[in-house]
């Protein structure tokens, strides 16, 4: 176990009651964290430090602190979460339930979405925006949203940032993490997990949401699986109007039909397409700096990639660069990263990149995307040796 000399002395200096050096060893195992990489659980533990004052009473330091200046769109219901709040935990494991996330820890910046997925969050946040205006015909901003989509596509980040925009903290469950093997526990978990999260001003994640949320009618799941799913329901009803709550699954298909009814707001993140790829790549791309033909290629090369595979990709590219900054062509580069990232880049596009450059700029001249100059510019020819070339195809 990391750090067991810390957590003995702790164990040690709180059955002695030995506040003061309680507190030192708190701070030292801050440090330790920090100085191992774990920044954010350093972090977490500052702020538990700040809210204990030196003699041991505890002070509120609210995880809905933001250094943004920026408003909430909309108030929600509930007390302000504080670092100190104890968080429920499972009474066989005493593993917690939840991780909670401070505002300044969410997504700042806006996802690359595509127009129609623009649209619809578009559409959430003019409900959030105008709340007033719905309650004088009875009606509220929605409260649930399910996010669903093939693995990477910015699931996660998207549900970071819309609780950004409520300026409110994220309480975190990765629903896989509340099953049991003893009868009747994942119930009570779901149940204990619930009455927290209503308590606080705080939006809900539920991450992995298909491991609970399954189909009831699935013939290979037991009983035990319908009275969860059940349980889940009236949690999820019981809390519409208390706060927001957000689900995310990579398996759309598992969910209850039942459970698809829950959420007001059913949000897909489909795989990029050519416009979403170039805006993810200029994201990622900085500082290294290449041209727009370029940036073309490498989004014709990542034609059904994720998010978090273009990253990857680009990373790759990176390193590349970094290490030999002069002894490759771009394309080069290219094509030695496509085929380390085997993959994530489809074999006609590797066969491609690494065939003769004649062969790759006419089929890159085939793409609706591609002019004469940007195949160019990409492969770094003449004008006038593509002109010819397309000529002669």
């Amino acid at each position: 176990m990391d750090h067991f000399t810390l957590v003995y002395d702790l164990c040690r200096a709180a059955l002695s009651g030995d506040p003061k050096e309680a507190r030192s060893v708190v701070k030292r195992l801050g440090s330790a964290l920090a100085k191992g990489g774990n920044a954010d659980d350093a972090a977490l533990i500052s702020r538990l430090v700040k809210a204990t004052g030196t003699s041991g009473e505890r002070r509120a330091v609210a995880f809905t602190e933001s250094k943004t200046g920026k408003a909430p769109l909309f108030d929600l219901p509930g007390e302000v979460l504080h670092a100190a709040t104890h968080i429920p935990v499972d009474r066989e494991s005493g593993a917690s339930l939840a991780e909670v996330i401070p505002v300044e820890r969410l997504a700042a910046d806006r996802p690359v979405l595509g127009a129609a997925l623009e649209g619809a969050v578009n559409d959430l946040l003019l409900e959030w925006q105008n709340a007033s205006s719905l309650a004088s015909l009875g009606l509220t901003p929605a409260r649930t949203c399910l996010i669903y989509g093939p693995p990477g596509t910015g699931k996660t980040r998207l549900a970071h940032w819309l609780a950004g925009q409520l300026q409110v903290p994220v309480i975190l469950v990765r629903l896989d993490g509340l099953m049991s093997s003893y009868l009747g526990t994942t119930s009570r978990n779901i149940g204990n997990l619930f009455k927290f999260a209503n308590t606080y001003k705080a939006v809900l994640l539920l991450d992995e949401f298909d491991a609970i949320a399954k189909l009831r009618d699935d013939p290979n799941e037991i009983g035990e699986i319908k009275r969860i799913v059940n349980t889940l329901l009236q949690e999820l009803d019981a809390r519409r109007p208390l706060g927001f709550t957000i689900a995310i699954t990579n398996h759309s298909n598992l969910l209850d039909p039942a459970v698809w009814r829950r959420f007001e707001v059913q949000l897909e993140t489909p795989i990029p397409d050519w416009g979403q790829r170039l805006e993810i790549l200029k994201a990622f791309l900085p500082p290294l700096d290449i041209s727009d033909g370029k940036q073309q290629l490498l989004s014709w090369a990542l034609d059904g990639c994720s998010g978090a595979e273009i990253e990857d990709v680009v990373i790759g590219l990176k390193k590349s660069h970094a290490l030999d900054p002069d002894g490759l062509t771009f394309v080069e580069r290219l094509t030695r990263v496509s085929f380390s990232h085997g993959g994530r880049i489809k074999e006609r596009i590797k066969s491609l990149l690494a065939s003769d450059t004649t062969r790759l700029a006419q089929a890159l001249l085939e793409q609706p995307h591609f002019s004469q100059a940007r195949v160019a510019e990409a492969l770094d020819l003449n004008r006038s040796t593509v002109s010819r070339w397309a000529k002669i195809k």
